[in-house]
């Protein structure tokens, strides 16, 4: 069973969304995010789908399977999170500066009083933070 996650690759013209199916507690994600740097432009330049396709070259199982791109059908954010609310992270990934990127990381909490379960915002913070913060390990 895997730790499940949407990964949110955000900048002032659109989002593109990517499914990882495993490892993605924040010190899972920190490293995904880390390893999708040496695909991507440098930053100052930051574009969401050429991101996202470098998250995807980076973090892709070579026999196929675990990530891809969740299929751009839905109408908003949050139809497309409620189509996949059995995912327990989820990530936005933005531009924060022209030397870092900002990360929102949202985690899936159930309620027992109402048997639903809720989006609910964990931490906020440049990746440069998050390695700090959550890197348990070198990088990947």
């Amino acid at each position: 069973m895997g730790t499940r996650a949407i990964y949110i690759f955000e900048d002032e013209h659109e989002e593109v969304h990517v499914y990882k199916h495993y490892d993605n507690y924040p010190q899972g994600a920190v490293d995904f995010i880390e390893n999708a740097k040496e695909f991507a432009w440098g930053l100052p330049r930051f574009e969401a789908d050429e991101f996202a396709a470098a998250f995807v070259a980076a973090n892709k199982n070579r026999k196929g399977g675990e990530v891809r791109l969740v299929n751009a059908r839905f109408k908003d954010r949050e139809e497309m999170l409620e189509a996949n609310h059995w995912c327990d992270y989820y990530y936005v990934i933005s531009k924060h500066n022209s030397q870092d990127l900002w990360i929102e990381i949202w985690q899936s909490r159930y309620d027992m009083d109402s048997s639903d379960t809720a989006w609910v915002l964990i931490d906020e913070l440049t990746h440069t933070e998050m390695k700090e913060k959550y890197r348990t390990r070198e990088a990947v």
